[in-house]
């Protein structure tokens, strides 16, 4: 098959969450921008399509150059002499293990630049690690598999670019993670990605740990002795960077346009704003990668799966965003 339309790979994610709907709620519009590769399998995209009502027609491929244009999504099969059981809301081992390879898929055609992107749907992180996955999510398990050493959660949405110094760790083993190599890793990190994105000169603020960001060190040293010293670096390497802000000013310093990222130090420092201003159309992006990889902002939701009440607007920003990566890095 031979196509000008940039292939996006999505993973199916946990066949018992909210995956595959909100995947197909939004095929079911179809985008002439891309073509879909959907990756998992095809049974399961055939239940929650007849499900809701969508009727779409799906044809099981073994090779991107399988993919055909028109109506019909082409599914990569995830252990095509297998067939996997559905029951919403209900997780299972070997459903983890299907969407996990799902990923490792993608990731792979990705790196082989079969696919532009992958967009990832929402995994079990429990049913992950119980189907014998050393992992805590998507993010190291890509970074394994591309083997990256140096990467970044960034959350956009609402008007809001964050990117994470720390992301899931106890309060309690922030102080100890953060140092200047990191937060200047991210800082550069962040930086690139947002040249990817087609800035030239990406504006990036700084936030601090402490309230107000230590008060010029009465309410803590690691503005002082960790995170000024990164952003000093940061500036001698000529990254346009600012702060350290407090951070219950930078978020609205930068919905003013004073910013085009923020780093933030800790995950709910920067969740809560995202999620506040983009609560059903925030982008998990992961950064640093030799791939194109985002996510919906949001998990496998349980509670709703199989009764059509998931909204498809952060799994639609996920795909919007990894095109407009793509876009600029096709232009380099």
């Amino acid at each position: 098959m031979t196509t000008e339309l940039p292939i996006l790979g999505i993973s199916m994610g946990d066949p018992a969450g909210v995956g595959p709907e909100v995947i197909l709620k939004n095929l079911y519009l179809r985008d002439d921008r891309f073509l879909p590769l959907l990756i998992g399998k095809v049974d399961v995209f055939e239940y929650y399509s007849r499900k809701y009502g969508l009727n779409i027609d799906f044809y099981a491929v073994s090779d991107v150059s399988e993919l055909k244009s028109g109506k019909a999504v082409g599914v990569l099969e995830i252990f095509p002499d297998e067939t996997v059981s559905i029951f919403p809301g209900k997780p299972f081992p070997k459903g983890s293990q299907t969407a996990m390879e799902a990923v490792r898929t993608g990731a792979l055609l990705a790196l082989d630049k079969k696919i532009s992107a992958l967009v990832t749907a929402p995994i079990y992180k429990k049913g992950v690690i119980e189907a014998g996955y050393d992992v805590q999510g998507h993010t190291d398990f890509l970074a394994k598999i591309t083997g990256t050493d140096k990467y970044v959660m960034m959350l956009v949405g609402g008007g809001l670019r964050v990117s994470l110094v720390t992301i899931h760790l106890p309060l309690q083993q922030v102080f100890a993670k953060l140092t200047q190599d990191s937060i200047f890793d991210v800082i550069v990190i962040t930086h690139n990605a947002l040249r990817r994105l087609g800035l030239n000169r990406p504006r990036i603020a700084v936030c601090g740990l402490n309230p107000h960001a230590g008060e010029e060190g009465h309410i803590g040293t690691e503005e002082r002795d960790i995170i000024a010293p990164a952003v000093l670096n940061a500036l001698r390497q000529g990254i346009k960077v600012t702060g350290i802000f407090p951070a219950d000013t930078v978020f609205w310093d930068m919905l003013q346009g004073q910013a085009d990222a923020v780093v933030a130090m800790y995950h709910d420092q920067g969740l809560i704003p995202v999620k506040t201003m983009a609560f059903d159309s925030g982008v998990n992006a992961t950064i640093g990668l030799p791939i194109i990889r985002t996510s919906p902002d949001h998990g496998t939701a349980f509670s709703i799966s199989g009764q059509n009440k998931a909204n498809p607007k952060s799994m639609r920003e996920a795909m919007l965003l990894a095109l407009e990566f793509g876009r600029h890095t096709a232009d380099e």
